[in-house]
């Protein structure tokens, strides 16, 4: 397996974790954002990796320069 590969994995887990802690979010109502549900912690933690891991971003340009051989980053 390449890096860019698990570049690949790394992005569309976190973008889709994401998108799916808030369907939960929303399916829930106005309990989705209680204590008594574990959903807006886990929608919280997804959210804070994509913000300071940067996932998405990162894992784009690396995509990218693979796709390019311009690396965006450097």
């Amino acid at each position: 397996m390449r890096p860019q590969q698990v570049s690949l994995a790394k992005r569309n887990n976190c973008e889709i974790a994401k998108t799916i802690a808030s369907m939960a979010r929303e399916m829930l109502g106005a309990n989705g954002i209680l204590d008594e549900y574990p959903i807006m912690r886990h929608q919280n933690n997804i959210e804070s990796v994509k913000t300071y891991e940067g996932t998405h971003e990162m894992h784009t340009l690396i995509l990218g320069e693979d796709v390019t051989g311009i690396a965006a980053y450097k």
